[in-house]
């Protein structure tokens, strides 16, 4: 019987200090807050208190005006700034602020989030360039940046971002000469292949046909000169006939 009294007279001391808070602090419902010693109702999701209630009127609610939202019941005079999803951060709306729910970001084309909150991004970078000489081994996406990698032995890649390396060009296989060798950024330059022989059958036909030009020039101008020679020897010829003539002329007068 002492135990059950102990028992009874704990549970009524739980109760009394239960009636005691409640008095103290207002007990209001889940639904309702407590402003001046009352307990209001809360306004709606997307609303904001304009009046607080009173023993004689209900609490007055006002919806909450663009670029302002409230996503839970409330007893707050105010809404809240929506989220502005600022380029200069790397961030784009992927979802548009509503009068009952913020507006959630995510990062721009292009670009992978490096700062979240639960799934809102608040900060993101641009995705790597894979340089020249690199390709891409792994694509970025909105969580990851992208991975490069460096073009192995025999390929090579000569733009930023490529997918894959290509292969060097095989001169051998292409019955051409390896002028310039590959690197991870260029390609192989070929050419054709200087044989001997190849040399001596370029070179004779031009050692020829510079004689034969030599030649025939040194004639041409033999020819000339020779012509010249003539016409000199017959202008003279005929200078000493009419000198010839003018004299006898000159005699007979005297």
């Amino acid at each position: 019987m002492k135990g059950k009294s102990d028992m009874w007279y704990l549970w009524m001391w739980m109760v009394y200090l239960l009636l005691l808070f409640c008095d103290l602090s207002y007990c209001c419902g889940s639904a309702e807050y407590l402003i001046n010693g009352e307990c209001c109702p809360m306004c709606s999701p997307g609303e904001h208190v304009f009046k607080h209630c009173t023993e004689y009127t209900n609490t007055s609610c006002k919806p909450c005006t663009p670029k302002l939202f409230m996503a839970v019941p409330n007893g707050l005079l105010h809404c809240i700034t929506c989220t502005v999803c600022d380029p200069g951060l790397g961030l784009k709306t992927d979802r548009e602020c509503s009068p009952t729910s913020d507006a959630v970001c995510g990062p721009l084309d292009q670009h992978y989030c490096i700062e979240a909150d639960k799934k809102d991004c608040r900060l993101a970078q641009r995705h790597s360039i894979c340089r020249p000489g690199t390709f891409i081994r792994r694509n970025g996406t909105t969580l990851t940046n992208t991975e490069c990698e460096e073009c192995r032995d025999k390929t090579f890649s000569n733009k930023s971002s490529l997918p894959f390396c290509k292969l060097h060009t095989d001169c051998q296989s292409l019955g051409l000469q390896e002028i310039t060798a590959g690197t991870n950024t260029s390609d192989s330059v070929c050419g054709t292949r200087n044989h001997p022989h190849s040399r001596v059958a370029v070179l004779v036909p031009l050692v020829l046909g510079a004689g034969l030009s030599v030649a025939f020039i040194a004639i041409i101008l033999f020819f000339r000169k020779r012509k010249k020679r003539k016409q000199s020897y017959s202008l003279h010829v005929v200078q000493s006939v009419l000198t010839d003539k003018r004299m006898q002329n000159m005699e007979t007068e005297n």
